[in-house]
């Protein structure tokens, strides 16, 4: 009987410990700054100067600061934001979210994207869907392509895996023979 019961405990600690421990292995940041500040009652983390913070997919994120809401995890870039998406793809802008759980990234105002493939957009408001690779904006933007012909709109939305660029409203074109197209 007094197996029975020490095996009982084993599994009873061990399932206890398992149950209780399930955030030890979620998905974190490693945010260096010049300054960090921790609040540890709402469990958030700003950093300040310099900043660089690092998901566990190798997504980095540089900016001025950073607040980051742990139980949230949302990310809050300010100031000089880069965002390096680690398959090649960059963005710039001033300012961004970066919703961890549903792998969104939205920026504001001056935004400008590198993309692995050489592609350039300059736009406001962009939303990057990290997981079905998919980039909007209902903002004025300019996309131009590796040759150089470059594309108006007044919304837009590009999906990177397939190389598909789709808009509505006003679109202009503008290729490299000086070639001018405008449709609606």
């Amino acid at each position: 009987m007094l197996i029975k019961n020490k095996l009982f405990l084993k599994i009873f600690f061990l399932f206890n410990f398992l149950l209780f421990n399930l955030n030890i292995n979620a998905e974190e940041f490693n945010i260096t700054a010049n300054e960090i500040v921790i609040d540890k009652d709402n469990e958030i983390i700003i950093g300040k100067g310099d900043v660089k913070a690092t998901d566990s997919k190798g997504k980095t994120i540089y900016a001025d600061k950073i607040t980051y809401q742990k139980l949230k995890e949302f990310l809050l870039a300010e100031g000089n934001v880069k965002i390096d998406d680690n398959e090649g793809n960059i963005i710039t802008t001033d300012k961004a979210i970066y919703d961890k759980i549903n792998e969104k990234i939205v920026t504001y105002e001056n935004t400008k994207l590198i993309l692995k493939d050489g592609y350039k957009l300059n736009s406001k408001n962009v939303s990057y869907d990290a997981l079905k690779k998919i980039l909007n904006s209902n903002e004025n933007s300019i996309f131009i392509d590796t040759d150089g012909n470059k594309i108006e709109t007044s919304a837009f939305q590009y999906d990177i895996i397939n190389h598909l660029f789709s808009s509505i409203g006003e679109i202009k074109v503008y290729d490299i023979n000086k070639n001018k197209y405008f449709f609606k």
